[in-house]
């Protein structure tokens, strides 16, 4: 990122300025821009295009609800407004909203294809509030909660992110630098790892037997974390990560847990 534009965002909540100073080289190859959201905590404006968690989403009056592979209705979850966020991934830049919705064994199938459902919509004309239909499963969310972005800020990357780099002189990711990456609800930035580096698809095997990322391995693009205003907790404490192959559009969907 050059250094006008990392000047411009705010920092890291957890970057001081005397580490600010001492980790400035890692820095200088380490910063990315986010969009937190902010979940609760404000005056609702009842705009039912708002981004927020488990209030009815923005649908087309014949749209289909998303059903898993036992053509049960799977639960929303979120809406973002991608419209509204102060900035977005070059990724999204053409799209206004979207939203997610999970399937009863979105967790035990590790994410399987089938248990969830992504709609992102590059205008909102025409749609109107759905209310969720009955779903056999426990509910994710306790409590529909709007929600809004905040201004976009400066994000580091986790210890074992391997698009992370280090400067002349520095052999191993600083440990100062543990806590700069966000766990929050967010667009863009680095994947906030609670177990290990953010894979979406299977690693495979070259012919030294060496693990590699897959060729179809998607761009990480924004992570969706427990939100407990909403009542919403993946396993314990955990993170949903999307991502999209650049090339394909394809989506992909990881979750990691305490």
């Amino acid at each position: 990122m050059d250094s006008s534009r990392q000047a411009s965002l705010a920092p890291s909540p957890e970057l001081t300025p005397d580490l600010a100073q001492e980790l400035a080289p890692w820095l200088a190859l380490n910063t990315s821009a986010c969009c937190v959201l902010e979940v609760g905590g404000f005056r609702p404006t009842g705009d039912p295009a708002a981004s927020h968690f488990g209030l009815p989403p923005l649908m087309k009056p014949e749209e289909t609800w998303p059903l898993d592979s036992a053509d049960q209705p799977m639960q929303f979850i979120a809406q973002l407004n991608l419209a509204q966020a102060p900035w977005r991934p070059d990724a999204l830049k053409d799209a206004a909203m979207l939203q997610f919705f999970v399937g009863e064994k979105f967790i035990e199938s590790s994410c399987a294809p089938e248990t969830w459902a992504i709609r992102l919509r590059a205008d909102l004309a025409g749609l109107v509030p759905r209310q969720q239909p009955p779903f056999r499963d426990d509910a994710w969310i306790g409590k529909g909660f709007e929600a809004r972005w905040l201004q976009p800020q400066q994000d580091h990357p986790c210890y074992d992110d391997s698009s992370m780099r280090l400067p002349e002189g520095m052999e191993d990711f600083p440990e100062e630098a543990h806590g700069l990456c966000s766990g929050r609800t967010k667009l863009g930035g680095y994947a906030k790892s609670l177990q290990h580096e953010i894979a979406f698809l299977r690693p495979v095997q070259d012919e030294d037997g060496n693990w590699l990322p897959s060729s179809d391995e998607p761009e990480y693009l924004l992570q969706i974390d427990s939100e407990g205003k909403a009542g919403l907790n993946w396993v314990d404490g955990g993170i949903v990560y999307l991502g999209r192959n650049p090339t394909t559009g394809q989506w992909s969907v990881h979750c990691q847990f305490y």
